[in-house]
């Protein structure tokens, strides 16, 4: 449904604030939080020794049930606590649309082809 534009952001660079603005603006909707959920992955399986720590971000709508789920990656850090994602850049790798409930007839007003 929003593949073609999340991939136009996939593979860049941006804060938090400045994510959160790109997926309202790619959804056509308001985010509950710009900032979002965050959580870290932990398994560095194969490469312990990675310079970078992936995390997963879920951006939930306002108006619908529905939320985008994004995968990123920033420089790695000692602690959890020592992350600053107000100002730290995060490279996005993977973003999706996860629609929780179909609307009747399997369509929206905010689905575009």
């Amino acid at each position: 449904m929003h593949e073609k534009k999340f991939s136009l952001i996939e593979g860049e660079t941006f804060t938090i604030d400045e994510l959160g603005k790109e997926i309202e603006e790619i959804v056509d909707s308001k985010l509950v939080d710009l900032t979002g959920t965050k959580e870290r992955v932990v398994a560095q399986k194969p490469s312990p020794d990675q310079d970078f720590e992936t995390f997963t971000i879920k951006f939930n709508l306002d108006d619908l049930p529905d939320f985008v789920d994004v995968v990123a990656t920033t420089e790695k850090k000692e602690n959890f606590e020592d992350y600053d994602f107000d100002k730290d850049k995060l490279k996005v790798r993977l973003v999706s649309y996860i629609r929780q409930e179909s609307p009747e007839n399997n369509q929206s007003e905010h689905v575009s082809e």
